[in-house]
């Protein structure tokens, strides 16, 4: 399947201070070889389990809808992956932002969401038309179809301690009473927030810019500082950021004989096998 990438990651998971701390490097000269062997050390950990770190938009690209119109889910079935369903790739999803497609007159279509429903539940996610629709009818020609969607497990957000306010690029709409968490790297969240810790959308302010609660329509929370470091709304596991650290380490050491790959480590690469893509 086609894949294109739209926008990428607006950060790396691991600021370059907290990379340097990992490497116990204190001097400047290395900076730029370190920041790029924290996004060699992604993209690497990206490939191998088929999964977005940090959000990202991608279009997948197809020549069709897939399978027959009319299959509906197999009675009797508590799972299944319909003929019809559109999987999505690069997981986990964040949200589907268009299905387009070309009409048989060649004219560019966007389908309504009230036409069709998205699992984001699974992995890989799907898409089927809700019941009592089919897929439209598209024009047979290659990539007469697209799906645009968000992908990853975290996304860079700024804080506005003047406002208490967080501001959001490249997530789905998050409304009153949302859960979220949050998550730093290289610094400290601005104060009093905290890692590993439920909090609330208590306001939308507009779009992508929100006031956090403490609890379900609590008040909002005073920001005294907008933090340090790279702060994040969303949590990359720590199995990968483990990992990624420990390639770094590879990286950074043995930089001449490794420039060009990433050398098999069996033991350390298992740290990834739980971030596995499986289609079952």
């Amino acid at each position: 399947m086609p894949l294109q990438l739209i926008t990428g990651p607006t950060a790396e998971p691991i600021h370059l201070t907290e990379a340097k701390n990992h490497l116990r490097v204190t001097d400047t000269s290395t900076d730029s070889a370190i920041a790029r062997s924290v996004a060699a050390a992604r993209q690497f950990a990206e490939t191998n389990t088929q999964r977005q770190i940090i959000a990202a938009r991608w279009k997948l690209v197809l020549d069709s809808f897939p399978g027959p119109s009319l299959m509906g889910v197999p009675i009797g079935k508590s799972f299944s992956l319909p003929g019809h369903a559109i999987l999505l790739p690069n997981p986990p999803l964040i949200q589907v932002v268009s299905i387009q497609y070309l009409d048989t007159a060649g004219v560019l279509q966007t389908m309504p969401a009230a036409d069709y429903t998205v699992d984001a539940s699974t992995e890989p996610a799907r898409i089927t038309p809700v019941f009592g629709k089919i897929w439209p009818i598209n024009l047979p020609q290659i990539g007469s179809v697209s799906v645009t969607f968000d992908a990853g497990y975290a996304v860079l957000f700024t804080a506005d301690a003047t406002a208490d306010t967080i501001a959001v690029i490249g997530w789905k709409t998050l409304a009153i009473n949302d859960v979220v968490r949050l998550s730093n790297s290289g610094g400290a969240l601005p104060a009093p927030l905290l890692p590993n810790t439920d909090y609330y959308i208590q306001t939308v302010v507009s779009p992508g810019v929100y006031k956090l609660s403490a609890t379900q329509g609590g008040g909002a929370i005073n920001l005294a500082d907008a933090g340090t470091g790279s702060n994040f709304l969303g949590v990359v596991p720590d199995g990968l950021i483990s990992w990624m650290l420990i390639r770094l380490g590879s990286l950074y050491e043995n930089h001449e004989e490794m420039a060009r790959s990433l050398q098999p480590l069996p033991f350390v690469d298992r740290l990834l096998d739980p971030y596995r893509m499986t289609v079952f």
